[in-house]
């Protein structure tokens, strides 16, 4: 999956918090849009782009979807964890080093 996809999907708060309330068991739509402040077809517009990014998965059980996060949904968010992780550590260490420098050069 690509991670640029994966961002696309984590740039907005709404699906943000939508991924971290299916972090700990699968939800109902209804459940799922519960408390925002938007409506249920805007919900459903960001289900649809965290289905695309392949972060989360929708069960028809009767006439209700139940959403929950996808196996490779997981994996695609500790990955980029791990990459944010690694370019963290890299501005760190640049930073570290420039701080060196311009104090070594007062």
């Amino acid at each position: 999956m690509p991670i640029d996809t994966t961002f696309g999907a984590l740039a907005d708060s709404t699906r943000r918090e939508l991924l971290r309330r299916l972090a700990d068991k699968p939800c109902r739509a209804g459940e799922l849009a519960r408390g925002f402040a938007i409506s249920r077809p805007a919900i459903c517009k960001h289900t649809r782009m965290l289905g695309r990014a392949g972060l989360i998965r929708a069960k028809r059980v009767g006439r209700e979807r139940i959403y929950e996060l996808a196996p490779r949904g997981r994996l695609a968010i500790q990955e980029l964890i791990k990459k944010l992780e690694e370019v963290g550590a890299f501005w760190d260490t640049a930073l570290d080093e420039f701080k060196r420098y311009a104090e070594e050069s007062r």
